[in-house]
Parts: C-alpha cells; structure tokens; sequence
C-alpha cells in the first residue's frame, strides 16, 4: 500500500505526511552524500585525487551545508596544486562552521605557501582563539613567524607548543635550528639531542647536531653523528665534507680522504673535492696522488689550484693548510 494511502488508513493528517515525507528525503539524501564523501575520502587516501574530487562535487550537491565535505575537497585540490580553490573550499567550510581550528589551519599554511603571511597570521591567531590548548596552532604558528625571521617569536610558539605536546620530534627540531640560528648552540644540541630520543631514525636531526658539534669543537661528536646521517641520506654530499672537515680537525687525513672520495663518486665534477683530497693526500707524503687532484680541479674550473702546483708539484713548497671550504 502506498505511503499516503496507509497514513489516510490510519487517519494520519496530511500536514504530517507531507513533514514526514520531507525528513525522508532530507535523510536520504544526507545519506548519499555521506557515502560519497566516505568514497572521496578512500579516494583522496589512494591518491586519486581527481576522481576524489568528483565524488566531493557530488556530495555537496546533494548536501552543501556540510563543511567536512569542503574541507576534504580543499585537501584533494591542494594535492592537484589548485591552491585558489583549495582557499575557496577552506572559506566555505569556515563560513559554515567556524568554530573548527583545522579548517583555520590548513587554510593559513596555503596562505603562507602562497606568501600571503598576513591572511595566514589572522589564520593562525583565530585558531588560537578557538583552541588555545592544540599544539598545532603553535607549532604552524612558529613555522610562519620563522619565515618572517621573527626567531625570538618563533621559539616561543615552538616552546609552547613542546609543552603541550613533547612527544612530536619536529617541534624539538625546529626550534633546535632556530637556537643555532640565533648562536645558542647549547640549546640547540639539546633539542636535537632530544628529537633524537623522541625519533632515532630522524637523519636531520643528526646532521644538525653535527654541524653544532663542530661549532662546539666536539669532533668526536661530529663524526659519530655524520656517520649516522650518512646512513639515513648516503648521497647528501654536504655530510661527506662536514665529516672530512672534522677528520682533519683530527690530523686523520686519510679518513678524511675517504670521505673526498665519497665526493667524487657522488659527483666527478666537484673540484673542491679533489682540491681537498689532493691536500690531504699532500700531509700523507703521497705527492703523485695529491698533483694528480690538482691538476682535475684545475681542469675543473678551480684555476688557484694551478698555483699550488707550481708551489708544490714543480718547487715542492708546502700545501698543507691550503684546503678549500666547499662552494
């Protein structure tokens, strides 16, 4: 029996069908949205984001007074690099319920992508507003504060944000690097130190504790660090020339040689490298080998090196202190 024929059966007045049959429609459609959006979300996490994106054009038809569908679009718009729309997708959501501190968020980190800083500093400052208990919004807050070289500021978000949550490896980084920026390098190690408890496969941790190690004048702990760097990144050259720096602070020459060779491997143009490798082959007395680099570097660009052949190669002046910094 038809709905409308068994509610007059029962004598059911015919406002109430008609307010009845209006929530079934509005719960049906509700539904369908719901599904749609959950096929956009698998899509969004598959990484189709374009059909993510046409299952979230769907859903808000259906149903756009639901912000999470908008936020979830604005996601997969980003992922296609449709930064404006992504913007506009995050705006919606924020006009349908404003009280949401991601939607802030996430919005205020493409205004700083963007280089709109101060859209993005109202982003942040509201999500404050909202939730000043969410180490988020510090930590993002901190992350634009050090674009604009406000260090002094961006440490103090960064601070507040370890103190409500010390668990996150990245926050003891960022504002490790923003201590050693501003020359506070005992700080710095011991946020790295701790990033490193926190995270011990976190190779950027290692390589800038590292580079403060050297400052300290703790070789040893250099080394140590570099070596464990080297492990997680084995073709970043700049651990290659930190560690033969610091082999040499140590008179190890033929480590440091080793390290040069790394160089050389990873990039056979690199005429600092064999300009430092020929140095250090120079303190080990092995004269062939260092002439051999000299002449590659200077064949390579490195016209000075010429000089030093001459000094030594031809006269047999000294070179030992004649490394070069990497360029």
């Amino acid at each position: 029996m038809p709905l409308t024929n068994f509610c007059k059966a029962i004598n059911i007045p015919g406002h109430i069908i008609q307010n009845y049959l209006i929530l079934l429609l509005i719960s049906g459609c509700a539904l369908s949205s719901n599904l749609k959006l959950e096929e956009g979300i698998q899509n969004l996490e598959d990484g189709r984001y374009r059909t993510a994106i046409t299952y979230f054009n769907e859903a808000i038809d259906e149903n756009p007074y639901n912000p999470e569908i908008y936020f979830y679009r604005a996601l997969a718009k980003e992922k296609t690099q449709d930064y404006t729309e992504a913007i506009d997708d995050y705006s919606a959501a924020i006009s349908l319920d404003g009280q949401i501190v991601k939607y802030y968020l996430n919005r205020g980190l493409i205004y700083v992508s963007s280089g709109d800083y101060i859209k993005a500093m109202k982003d942040f400052d509201d999500a404050e507003l909202i939730d000043s208990i969410n180490p988020a919004v510090y930590f993002n807050r901190a992350y634009l504060k050090e674009f604009l070289s406000d260090y002094e500021g961006a440490i103090e978000d960064y601070t507040k944000s370890i103190s409500l949550d010390s668990t996150n490896a990245k926050s003891f980084v960022n504002r490790g690097t923003l201590y050693s920026r501003t020359g506070d390098y005992e700080n710095s190690v011991s946020d790295y130190s701790e990033a490193i408890r926190l995270n011990p496969d976190d190779g950027i941790a290692y390589e800038n504790r590292a580079q403060d190690y050297l400052i300290l004048g703790n070789a040893d702990g250099a080394i140590e660090d570099l070596a464990k760097a080297i492990k997680f990144n084995p073709v970043n050259i700049d651990n290659y020339y930190a560690r033969a720096e610091a082999r040499i602070g140590q008179n190890n020459f033929l480590a440091a040689a080793v390290d040069y060779t790394m160089v050389i491997y990873l990039n056979d143009k690199d005429a600092t490298a064999y300009y430092n490798r020929g140095i250090c082959y120079a303190n080990m007395n092995r004269k062939e080998n260092a002439c051999d680099d000299f002449n590659k570097a200077g064949q390579l660009g490195m016209f000075e090196a010429y000089q030093v052949i001459k000094e030594y190669c031809e006269k047999k002046e000294d070179v030992k202190t004649k490394k070069k910094q990497k360029k």
